[in-house]
């Protein structure tokens, strides 16, 4: 998704990119991963004021929240039509009971 690599080189522009909103939806499966599977709930990542360890989800940090906030914004720039939570409307709200 992103226009680095791992070891901080830049993609070259022909290499195919995801979008911004397959990054919001790797960031919520891995929030599931970490919060149901490995049972690590829905705290934020933080260091424990008692054991002085890192307890919470490393998805819900503050670190990945600024970095998402950062690759929106870049995408936007770059030409990615931003993405928006779908609208509700009376057609959908009717769909089960049809």
């Amino acid at each position: 998704c992103d226009e680095i690599n791992f070891d901080g080189t830049t993609k070259p522009t022909s290499q195919v990119r995801d979008s911004y909103n397959h990054a919001q939806k790797m960031r919520a499966s891995m929030t599931y991963a970490f919060g149901r599977l490995c049972g690590l709930g829905s705290l934020p990542w933080h260091a424990s004021e008692v054991s002085q360890r890192m307890v919470g989800n490393p998805s819900v940090s503050e670190t990945v929240a600024t970095y998402m906030t950062s690759l929106r914004r870049r995408k936007v720039r770059a030409g990615e039509v931003a993405t928006s939570a779908r609208a509700i409307t009376q057609v959908l709200v009717r769909l089960p009971y049809l």
